[in-house]
Order: C-alpha cells, then sequence, then structure tokens
C-alpha cells in the first residue's frame, strides 16, 4: 500500500467550452477536489474551446496538488488544449514538450 491508496482518485470531465464563461465554475469544481483531498485526473478529450483562463486555472490547480503531495495528471490533450498551452507558452502540467503532437 502506498501513500497514495488512502486518496480517492477523481476523473473530472471537462467541457466543451474551457473558457472565460464557465472558468469560475471549473475552477470551484477543482478547489472542492483538491479540499477532499482526491487526487485529480483531468481528461481534456471533450475541450472544443479554450483561453488563457483555462490555462491559468490549470496551472493554479497542478501547483495545488504539488503542495498536498498528490499527482496531477492531464489525460486525452486535444489539440484545442495543446494550442492554448502552446499560445500561453508554457507545457501542459505532467506533460513533456515532445508529447504534444503538432505543436
Amino acid at each position: 500500500m502506498t501513500a497514495l491508496d488512502k486518496f480517492k482518485t477523481y476523473r473530472f470531465v471537462l467541457p466543451p467550452d474551457c473558457t472565460l464563461r464557465h472558468a469560475k465554475a471549473t475552477a470551484a469544481s477543482l478547489a472542492g477536489l483538491l479540499e477532499a483531498g482526491s487526487v485529480i485526473e483531468i481528461d481534456c478529450a471533450g475541450v472544443e474551446q479554450a483561453d488563457i483562463t483555462f490555462v491559468q486555472t490549470l496551472l493554479a490547480a497542478s501547483r495545488s496538488c504539488a503542495a498536498r503531495n498528490l499527482p496531477f495528471t492531464l489525460t486525452s490533450i486535444s489539440d484545442v488544449v495543446a494550442s492554448a498551452f502552446h499560445r500561453a507558452g508554457v507545457t501542459p502540467p505532467g506533460t513533456m514538450p515532445s508529447e504534444l503532437s503538432g505543436i
């Protein structure tokens, strides 16, 4: 049994619209999961729109997980998500630049 076995892993599926319009709701959902001590796996497959607030929200969640010694994982990074991080000039948390196809 590892130290992380006591934490529940929660798969958070992002909505298609990850822009400023939905940033507050997404941030609140992620904050709730962090406060519950959940290990967060974020599914990015369905993201059709993303902007800088999306990038900032995920970076903040990643840092909050790191402060709690919890892993933070992005899965199914779509071209839209990769492009949003590229435009912001940062690498998505938990990935290597070579993993991002087409960027």
